[in-house]
């Protein structure tokens, strides 16, 4: 994908890497009746020469009136607590909307409702590694369409933060 805010209109699933089986993404747009949920990815727009590509953070906490992310690439300072920063939301009208400085596109989740995946431990690490070599091909498919989305991106960054914080 081009960047980050594609993500919002380009993906519609992540592939798990161990098997390659296919999960959909539900997203709710800022603004959505469905509050903002611990893990999901954040996305926000491309934003002029300060996030030409749009942003992507992690949701590691849902609070009253905040969320806690996750991110890399955001003022470029140590974090001095589990989290990057802290962002308000509204709850408006019955419905969620998270204020920051730039355009928040929505959150997205990986729909799981089996609990199917796990946090990556060694073990499944080292089975990753051997089915798959170091050039290994993901492709999910959506009524024909391809999509494709390095599951190094989301999957091991998504889950080594849940390691990391939960």
């Amino acid at each position: 994908i081009p960047g980050a805010a594609d993500i919002w209109t380009q993906v519609d699933s992540a592939q798990r890497v161990v098997d390659k089986k296919c999960f959909p993404f539900k997203k709710y747009a800022n603004g959505s009746s469905s509050p903002p949920i611990n893990e999901s990815l954040l996305i926000y727009s491309r934003s002029g020469a300060d996030m030409p590509h749009g942003h992507v953070a992690v949701i590691i906490d849902v609070l009253p009136n905040s969320i806690r992310v996750a991110e890399e690439n955001w003022d470029f300072f140590y974090w001095s607590r589990n989290y990057s920063r802290e962002i308000p939301y509204d709850f408006i009208n019955g419905n969620y909307y998270i204020r920051d400085n730039y355009t928040i596109l929505g959150w997205i989740l990986l729909d799981d409702k089996y609990n199917q995946t796990q946090p990556l431990d060694q073990s499944t690490i080292n089975t990753i590694i051997q089915l798959n070599g170091s050039s290994p091909d993901f492709i999910c498919r959506n009524n024909a369409i391809h999509h494709y989305f390095s599951t190094s991106y989301f999957f091991i960054f998504h889950l080594l933060l849940c390691l990391l914080f939960h």
